[in-house]
Formats: structure tokens, sequence, C-alpha cells
């Protein structure tokens, strides 16, 4: 998968064997490719351009922008969707004689609660067995305890739901030690999932990680190395 913008020489290349991390010394322009990406992945139009395989994907179904590490929301209507569906599936394929006795068993509940009551009363003959879910809050959830431990499972979990994601995480340098941080990458790197680490700055490289740094100036350094960042 690669993330190309008119001011990068090349590509970015997600999913390979390095982290591709991209550091941007100007604050006002990482706010503003921030505030790009973001818009982007809700679907607004940009300059950013997301690929694999030489096809053109719509960054609004497959960008994914982190910008808060710390308090990671599932929130988000396209995750929903995909476990909906996802949900779907398994209760009229893997599990249909229970949900069908199930919905039987709502239904009859209803006619029965409706025979009772002095009053006329309407309700829908659909499918009753989501709805149940929904009102359950029947949804994913973070339980790791550390914060590397939730955001490694919010990173699995959009991988197995989101069809080809591309996950941006801003600022994992501020956050996370560089045990931390190895710890993640060799689970992306093992996994292949298509992270793009954003920071304001240059640091401390790990041995995982392949930097683009954009300076002050707009002038941009490829690094493949630790040892090459100046």
């Amino acid at each position: 998968m690669k993330l190309m913008h008119p001011l990068l020489s090349r590509p970015l290349e997600l999913g390979r064997n390095r982290v591709p991390v991209l550091a941007v010394e100007s604050p006002q322009l990482f706010r503003q490719w921030v505030l790009d990406l973001s818009g982007q992945s809700q679907g607004e139009e940009g300059n950013w351009v997301l690929s694999c395989q030489d096809e053109v994907l719509d960054c609004g179904q497959h960008l994914l922008v982190v910008s808060d590490l710390l308090h990671l929301s599932l929130e988000d209507r396209k995750l929903h969707h995909r476990f909906q569906t996802l949900v779907h599936s398994l209760m009229w394929e893997e599990l249909e004689v229970e949900s069908t006795h199930l919905q039987q068993s709502i239904q009859g509940y209803l006619a029965r609660l409706a025979s009772q009551i002095p009053v006329p009363v309407e309700y829908g003959e659909g499918d009753a067995v989501w709805p149940l879910l929904k009102g359950l809050k029947f949804q994913p959830v973070l339980d790791g305890v550390s914060p590397l431990e939730c955001l490694t499972q919010y990173l699995e979990l959009y991988h197995q739901l989101m069809p080809r994601p591309c996950v941006l995480l801003v600022g994992m340098h501020l956050y996370f030690s560089r045990q931390e941080l190895e710890q993640l990458y060799q689970m992306a790197l093992y996994e292949k999932w298509n992270v793009l680490v954003l920071e304001p700055h240059q640091c401390p490289p790990q041995p995982q990680e392949q930097w683009c740094i954009i300076d002050h100036d707009g002038c941009e350094l490829r690094v493949d190395s630790p040892g090459e960042i100046p």
C-alpha cells in the first residue's frame, strides 16, 4: 500500500519490512497535513492519494487517522457498519437455528404482551434480534490494561473488520518508550498491518523504522537506516 502527496518526491510505502515515519518539522505544515488527512478519512476531497497495487483507494473508506493515542474511540461509523455486517453474517449463517428460534420467541412474546395491554399497540415484525443486541450494547471493546495493549487491540480490530485499512498514528514517540515501540512494530510487521507514523519533529530512530523528514524549509530527506539521520 502507498500514500502519496504532491509535496513528496515519491510515495510512502506501508506494510513492507519497515514502518514508515513521516516527520514534518514545520508546525504549520504538520498541522495542515493532520487536518487534511483527517478530512480525507471522513470523505472530504484532498491532495493525499492512497493506493494498493496501482489501484487508487477511497480515503474515506480505507484511511484511519488516530490523533489521540491515549483515548481510543470505537465510535466510528465505518467500523460499526463492518461490525454489524459481521454480526448479521454470523447470526444467519453460523447461528441460523438459534437466531430463528430467538426471533420467533421475541415475536411471540411481543404478541402475548400486546394482547395483555388494554389499549391498541403496534410493533415491527422485521428483524428483532439485532435491535435486541444493539439495545444491550453488543459492540467491540478494548479491554487491554496498558495503553500499548489497547492500541494493539485497536489496530488488530480495524485490520480484521475493515478492507485494506491504512492507519495513521500521530505522535507515537511522544507517548511510547523505545521498548513499547519495538513491540508494536514487531506485531505490525508480522501481521503486515498498513501503519504510518506522523511526527512533528525528528526522534531517536528505531531499527524497524524508515524515515521521511520534511524540514522547516520544505526539503525532503529519506532515511533507510538509523545511522543516516543527521
